[in-house]
Parts: C-alpha cells; structure tokens; sequence
C-alpha cells in the first residue's frame, strides 16, 4: 500500500504511525507495542513479478524462522512494517514509501505492490519495523513496452534441493548482479530428511501449510538464497514439488 500524493484519511493515519515507530495501529493492534522483537528480518527480503512502473516487494517476520508450528515464532498479533524504495543505495532519493500490516494469518508475511515507477530502471527497497531495520534489496523494473533492451542480464536457476546439497551456485549467480532471476521450478522439495543428505530438512514430508511454511523458512535462512534474492528480482515458475502433496493427498 503506497502512501498516495493527496492522503486520504487512512494513509495519514497509518504514515503517522509509522512516522512516530508504532508498531500497532487501532485496539486491536494496540497491544503489540508490548512485545519487543528480537531481530524479525531472519529471513531476508526479495522482490519479484517486475513489470515496467511497478514490482512486488517481500519479507516476512520472524523472530525464530524454525519454530515448530512454521509460525516464525511470532506473537499472534499484528505489526506495522514500514517500507520504502530509492533510487540509490543510500536511500536519499526515496521514490516510494508505504505501510503495510503483517497479520499472523499470513505467518506474518509483508507482500507490496509499488506502482509509479521508471521503466527499465534500478531501484533499493528496505523494510523497518519495531526499531529493527532490514537489509537493502536491490531490484529492476521490466523495460517500457515495445522497447527491445539488449543489456538485460537474465540468470536462471531449478531443481533447489536443500539436503542434497549446499546453495553456493545461487552465490554465484548473485555475483553476476544480473537484472532478472528465473526460477523454473522445484524451489523446495517435499521430502522428509533421507540418512544421506548432506544437510537435514525439519519436519516430515510436508503435507500441511504448517508443514510448508517451515520448509519455506529453513529454505529461506541459508545466506546464499537470501543473497540472490537480495540482489535481482524474480520471476518463479511451479513445478511438481511445491505442490505435489497439496493436490496429491
């Protein structure tokens, strides 16, 4: 939600907030201020679906990204996040700016939409709540229809199987700074941990949204995946992994 040029009501209300470091809005959310955070940003943020005047931003907050339930161990309450996208990596010449809620019904997920962007154009996005401040993202915006760009850098990646291995290639993809990721399938696999992987998945064969939402999270803390989404925006293509056992079972 971009605070708009002319504010309505509501988006004054939600930029006071965040302008003052609330991080509960209304009674319902009042209460939220009493649980301090350790450092909820664990699981890095990314961006995605670029189009040419707009991209998707994401994070998710979560405290302990392996807790159990797949919750993050989160309360189960809402929080203010506050968002913002620049055109430079020191956030003086911020673009964009905007306040969602991370409700626990999404596990405390952020998803933004931010419209009113330059075509073809490099941009910096962060994320800010309960005095914690993410990492910096970097992200690009898809060129202007009917133009043809000879300079897009695009990598792509499949097959990401956590216990067979470790995920140095998606550091080296990062490296190559490229303008878009393409991932074409298989970006978690649905398997309990087998007794020769090089590295053990948490939990049983997921089957439940619980059961996914860790796997997504254990995924999402190795530092190398949370370096090639920091650093291009990606397109995700589903394969059968994802979603096997939710249409299978």
């Amino acid at each position: 939600m971009s605070v708009p040029t002319t504010p309505s009501r509501r988006s004054v209300l939600l930029g006071g907030a965040a302008a003052l470091g609330l991080t509960a809005l209304g009674s319902t959310q009042a209460s939220a201020s009493a649980d301090k955070l350790t450092d909820p940003f664990t699981l890095g943020v990314a961006s995605g679906d670029p189009y040419h005047d707009s991209v998707v931003l994401w994070t998710r907050l979560a405290q302990n990204p392996l807790a159990d339930n797949g919750l993050g161990g989160m309360p189960d309450r809402p929080y203010l996040v506050e968002w913002e996208i620049a055109t430079d990596e020191r956030f003086r010449r911020t673009v964009r700016r905007g306040v969602e809620l991370a409700r626990p019904q999404s596990a405390h997920s952020v998803h933004v939409e931010v419209e009113g962007l330059r075509p073809g154009s490099e941009y910096f996005y962060r994320f800010r709540t309960q005095g914690h401040l993410s990492e910096a993202g970097r992200t690009r915006t898809a060129p202007a229809p009917g133009i043809t760009r000879t300079d897009l850098t695009m990598c792509f990646a499949s097959c990401s199987h956590f216990g067979a291995g470790h995920f140095t290639a998606y550091k080296r993809l990062a490296e190559d700074e490229p303008g878009l990721i393409l991932h074409l399938g298989d970006y978690q696999y649905e398997y309990a941990a087998g007794a020769n992987d090089v590295r053990q998945v948490l939990g049983p064969e997921t089957r439940t949204l619980e059961n996914y939402r860790l796997r997504h999270a254990q995924y999402k803390t190795d530092p190398d995946l949370q370096l090639a989404h920091a650093t291009a925006p990606w397109l995700v293509v589903w394969d059968d992994h994802e979603v096997c056992q939710l249409t299978t079972h």
